[in-house]
């Protein structure tokens, strides 16, 4: 049997980061990794580039995680953004923010992330033990792994082995058994960060199209759960963009979402459609939806949804076209089918519950030594390096809290 002071079980980027500092405190520290290669989760991120965090003070990361970003508040704290930047400058691979704040390596390459991780954790003497599956964990005075390699001993472990997307990469939901089987409960875990489909889609022929912060809002029934403002982008078979992207933890089967693209109320339409026609009523009704500066073809689908000829003046709209054109700009509730799975899903919404962690040291307060970072967590972020950040600065927590006694 090996024995360590601490073992992480999954070498995503909590994992490594949290291995890495206990490492450098001189802590015997060992990663089990059940693929043949550790940071398959980081050569995904960013399409391959590396997506590893965002611009914005701290304050503005905790309200990215939807209901759940107070509990991430010590971790980021103590490990901020700029610390992560200023870890890889240190260590001979800078972070450049990109436009719309997004934060990759100089060089755009994923792999090169990983190259430097893998020198650190030689540097730090962490053991990484790749195509290492672990059975079983169970405790008494410490924590027995029972793995395809063989049984480990720890003093502490930390559970980092991710959520259900992206199961290619290892996170298979497997950290919530053995979760589970030290007493702890978990969320229903779903993909989130995802595209959605909605009944009879509408917009095939659109595909491409994009609208910037718009409204968006969902409904459960006659109540609405959840109302933001983003992007969303219209492809041949689902609705995608950040917008909908960062809201889809709060959408499931069922639900209705509805958008809207003019920035105004039904009411509000309806006062603009009167004052335009009793000054240019022989204009055609696309000259009008024109001055909203939307796209043609969006204009021309509206009008064939709302059952209207592209060649109609405005002055020859009844009422019941009128508002049924109104309702579709402004608040028309598209039925929600399904959400995409966990293939395509970027993160994971569920996980062990957060009231049963120390949001001070990620250590479970059910049993003594057991930890949790990263994905694993009740906790998700939106789009743009939210999520590996929220990772990193959970897994360096857990190991803060380790160090301590050293």
């Amino acid at each position: 049997m090996k024995t360590y002071e601490y073992i992480v079980v999954g070498g995503g980027p909590a994992g490594i980061f949290s291995a890495i500092y206990a490492g450098s405190f001189g802590i015997k520290t060992a990663i089990l990794e059940k693929k043949n290669r550790m940071g398959k989760k980081i050569l995904v991120a960013g399409s391959g580039q590396c997506n590893i965090t965002h611009t914005g003070e701290v304050k503005d990361f905790l309200t990215k995680y939807g209901d759940h970003g107070k509990f991430l508040r010590t971790a980021i704290y103590k490990y901020s953004p700029q610390d992560l930047q200023s870890f890889f400058k240190d260590n001979g691979l800078e972070l450049v923010p990109r436009e719309d704040g997004k934060i990759f390596p100089i060089t755009k390459r994923s792999v090169d992330v990983v190259e430097l991780l893998y020198t650190l954790c030689k540097k730090y003497s962490v053991d990484i033990i790749e195509e290492c599956e672990v059975l079983s964990i169970t405790h008494n005075d410490n924590f027995n792994l029972n793995t395809s390699l063989g049984d480990f001993n720890s003093t502490n472990i930390l559970l980092s082995t991710g959520g259900i997307t992206f199961p290619q990469t290892g996170s298979d939901g497997q950290g919530y058994k053995f979760a589970k089987t030290l007493g702890h409960k978990i969320v229903e875990p779903k993909p989130c960060l995802t595209p959605v489909y909605i009944r009879d889609y509408p917009f095939t022929e659109l595909a491409g199209i994009s609208f910037k912060d718009i409204s968006i809002s969902v409904f459960d029934r006659d109540k609405k759960i959840n109302s933001s403002k983003g992007d969303i982008l219209f492809t041949h078979k689902n609705l995608s963009g950040p917008g909908i992207l960062d809201n889809s933890r709060y959408m499931k089967k069922g639900n209705q979402i509805s958008f809207n693209f003019i920035d105004m109320t039904a009411e509000e339409f309806k006062e603009d459609f009167i004052e335009y026609t009793n000054a240019h009523g022989k204009n055609l009704t696309k000259t009008f939806l024109n001055t909203y500066n939307l796209p043609e073809r969006f204009i021309k689908n509206m009008l064939f949804e709302a059952e209207i000829c592209e060649c109609i003046k405005i002055s020859s709209l009844t009422k019941k076209m009128r508002d049924n054109l109104g309702k579709l700009l402004t608040d028309y509730q598209y039925e929600i089918t399904k959400l995409g799975g966990i293939d395509i899903g970027m993160a994971t919404n569920g996980g062990i519950n957060l009231k049963e962690i120390n949001p001070k040291t990620m250590e479970s307060k059910l049993v003594k030594g057991l930890y949790f970072a990263g994905e694993i967590m009740d906790i998700d972020g939106d789009t743009g390096g939210y999520n590996i950040q929220a990772a990193i600065s959970t897994g360096i927590l857990a190991a803060r809290n380790i160090t301590k006694s050293k």
